[in-house]
């Protein structure tokens, strides 16, 4: 008997992390959300790869994509975060260009998985003659600069 109720908690066990397991492979192939995709499929978006990481003490932030439409840019990427009680600040990124033109946060979304956080937030459209932007981290006593070209993109 007691073989029996070992098994049925094990079973359930299981069944109770399948959304886990499922998140952590899917998470592992984290592609573009469908919306961006299909925008950029229709040509009402650029889709730029940033492939950049930065290191901010014991945090890795890995900027993926920047998507570039009429409506919106997109700056997509991911936080690895090794500190106990710190979580990144994701409004905190600030975005301007080269010729001083800040670009204000108008929303963004995160989803957390196993190994940090896959990241979203969305700004003003750029301005016509943008080629490089900038962004910015400033919080407390931690901060970051780092520089994107948008000539791949073909803008």
């Amino acid at each position: 008997m007691g073989k029996w109720i070992r098994r049925l908690i094990i079973i359930a066990c299981v069944i109770a992390l399948i959304p886990n397991i499922y998140s952590f492979f899917s998470s592992l192939t984290n592609g573009l959300p469908e919306g961006i995709k299909e925008k950029v499929n229709n040509g009402d978006a650029v889709l730029i790869d940033l492939d950049k990481k930065i290191n901010l003490e014991n945090d890795e932030i890995s900027f993926k994509h920047l998507v570039v439409a009429e409506d919106e840019t997109s700056l997509i990427f991911e936080v690895r975060t090794n500190e106990s009680g710190w979580s990144f600040p994701e409004n905190a990124l600030e975005l301007r260009d080269k010729q001083g033109n800040t670009y204000r946060g108008t929303g963004g979304s995160s989803s957390g998985h196993t190994w940090g956080r896959y990241a979203i937030n969305q700004y003003e459209p750029l301005k016509a003659d943008v080629e490089t932007l900038v962004v910015e981290f400033d919080w407390f006593d931690r901060m970051f600069q780092t520089e994107f070209s948008l000539d791949q993109g073909g803008l």
